[in-house]
C-alpha cells in the first residue's frame, strides 16, 4: 500500500499569512535531563502549515469543524497535476477539465497541483501564490466536489482577494484542505482516498491537519 503525505511541517520561522496570526513558536517545557520527561509548548494559529476549514470560516451561525461527522474527512480523491505554475499565474477551468476529464462523481474530493509547494518558506511564498479564475471555481462547484486541496496558500488572487471565490465553494458545504504538498510525487489521477482530520477543538472553523493520500489496492 502506497501512502503519501501530503503535510507541510509547522516549526518555528515558518511562513506565515501576517496579522492578525501570531509567528508559530514551539519551546521545551520539560527536558529528560532535568524533569525526567520531555515536553514542549506549542503556539500556533488555526490555519498553520497545512490545515482543513469548512464554511464556518466565512459564515457565521453555521456549524463549526468539530460537529461535522468523522467521515466527512475520508473521501475518494482524484489528484489534477497541472503543468507548473508561475508567481501570480492563474489556475482556469480547462487546465482542470483536461488533467481530470469526466472521473470526478458528486461527493469526491479533488487535489489540484501546481508545483507551486516548492516555494515553501521562501520568499513570495504567500505574496506571490499563483490562484484559481473564477471559471475554475465554477467547474469545481458545479461537480459538487467535497474537500477541495491545492498547494496553493490562497485560492483567489492574493492581490485582491476578497473571499468570493471561498464564499462561492462554501455556500455548496466544500471543506478546502491548504497548503499541501508532496502532490508531484503522487502517481497517477486516481482515484485514492484522501484522510485529512482536523484536531477536535470545539468551536472552531480550521486547524492543523495531518493529510495523507492512499492508493486504493
Amino acid at each position: 500500500m502506497k501512502v503519501y503525505d501530503l503535510t507541510g511541517p509547522i516549526e518555528c520561522g515558518m511562513w506565515g499569512y501576517g496579522e492578525p496570526f501570531p509567528k508559530v513558536a514551539i519551546d521545551p517545557i520539560a527536558t529528560v535531563d532535568k524533569d525526567g520527561f520531555s515536553s514542549h509548548r506549542f503556539l500556533f494559529h488555526s490555519l498553520a502549515g497545512t490545515y482543513i476549514e469548512n464554511r464556518n470560516h466565512l459564515f457565521a451561525g453555521t456549524e463549526t469543524i468539530d460537529q461535522l461527522p468523522v467521515d466527512r474527512f475520508i473521501k475518494k480523491a482524484w489528484v489534477a497535476q497541472l503543468e507548473e505554475k508561475e508567481p501570480l499565474e492563474s489556475v482556469s477551468a480547462a487546465e482542470l477539465e483536461a488533467a481530470i476529464g469526466s472521473v470526478l462523481e458528486s461527493g469526491d474530493a479533488l487535489l489540484v497541483s501546481t508545483g507551486w509547494d516548492k516555494n515553501w518558506n521562501k520568499p513570495g511564498y504567500v505574496e506571490q501564490n499563483p490562484y484559481f479564475l473564477p471559471d475554475a471555481m465554477d467547474w469545481i462547484v458545479q461537480r459538487k466536489v467535497s474537500i477541495l486541496g491545492t498547494d496553493l496558500t490562497h485560492i483567489q488572487d492574493p492581490r485582491n482577494d476578497d473571499g468570493s471565490l471561498l464564499r462561492h465553494f462554501y455556500e455548496h458545504d466544500g471543506l478546502l484542505i491548504a497548503p499541501v504538498v508532496n502532490l508531484r510525487k503522487v502517481a497517477g489521477k486516481g482515484p485514492f482516498t484522501l484522510i485529512s482530520l482536523p484536531l477536535l477543538i470545539p468551536g472552531v472553523n480550521s486547524t492543523p491537519s495531518r493529510a495523507v493520500l492512499i492508493e486504493n489496492m
